[in-house]
């Protein structure tokens, strides 16, 4: 976050001249599937890290053609190597009052090009349409886990209920809301935005109970991913459980204006994070025995 960028201009569903304490955002993934290609396009024309649209490795995507191809048939994972999966496809048959299973074949996914081999031409005809299908297509779910990577690398969203789906987001951000707002347009997904001006007593007192709560939850967090640290924890997790306790520190000296008394109270939880931080690996290294030279 650029503190030399904390106050833009209020986005553009507020009257000019409004100034705001942000917005409320709401967003609409689409309905129907949407091609990988179309995203990374929409991505990029909203001037967004395309990045974010990963490409779907086969053995997800397979697990994802599993759900059509299992229909009258069990699909188990028997086998897997450094480059291939193998799958069991076993027929399941009902006879009165009992169900029968039958060895249908094994099929072979290999694990880098997505191509599946199996001793029934047709069937491994139908699993590679199928791959090749949920390869290419991306649900409603996958554009809400792109939106809400975007928000995770380059804004803030305070939850404004326990069940999600609606976020206070700080007038800093109001230029990244539109981009994200652009992108889902082109895939046929939308943004509402509802602003919230400044010097409301509800607003003022919904917004810093937001922002308050989203922000301890995260600081909370990290000090119970530090409280499981031990001996087998990386030197690089320990690094970036640092770099995050600085980052909140940050956060809460960015968002101070709309904390009012909460200030005080969550730059005592960033310190006592920095303090578990400190002891932990302070007490992993009493305990590690040192090599005899």
């Amino acid at each position: 976050m650029d503190r030399s960028s904390f106050h833009p201009p209020p986005p553009p569903n507020a009257p000019a001249g409004t100034k705001l304490l942000g917005e409320v955002i709401t967003w609409a993934c689409p309905g129907a599937a949407v091609r990988h290609a179309d995203l990374v396009a929409a991505l990029a024309a909203a001037g967004l890290d395309e990045r974010v649209a990963r490409e779907l490795a086969p053995r997800n995507a397979f697990t994802r053609a599993c759900k059509r191809l299992a229909r009258a048939r069990v699909i188990r994972q028997a086998a897997e190597d450094a480059s291939t999966i193998t799958f069991q496809f076993t027929q399941e048959s009902r006879h009165g009052d009992r169900y029968e299973y039958e060895l249908e074949t094994m099929l072979t996914l290999d694990k880098k090009t997505g191509g599946v081999s199996c001793g029934l031409p047709g069937l491994a005809i139908l699993a590679q349409e199928e791959l090749d299908r949920c390869t290419d297509a991306r649900t409603g779910a996958d554009v809400t886990r792109i939106v809400q990577a975007l928000f995770a690398r380059h804004a803030d969203l305070f939850p404004i209920r326990e069940q999600g789906g609606a976020y206070f987001v700080p007038a800093a951000h109001a230029g990244f809301v539109g981009r994200v707002a652009g992108f889902l347009g082109r895939v046929n997904g939308r943004v509402a935005r509802f602003p919230v001006p400044v010097g409301t007593a509800d607003g003022d007192r919904s917004v810093q109970g937001a922002v308050a709560a989203g922000l301890s939850t995260l600081i909370d967090e990290y000090r119970r991913a530090v409280a499981g640290f031990d001996a087998d924890t990386r030197p690089g997790t320990v690094a970036r459980a640092a770099e995050r306790i600085r980052g909140a520190k940050f956060k809460v000296e960015c968002y101070a204006e709309y904390l009012a008394g909460e200030k005080d109270r969550l730059d005592r939880e960033v310190v006592a994070a920095g303090r578990e931080l400190r002891a932990k690996v302070a007490a992993i290294a009493a305990a590690t025995p040192v090599a005899a030279s």
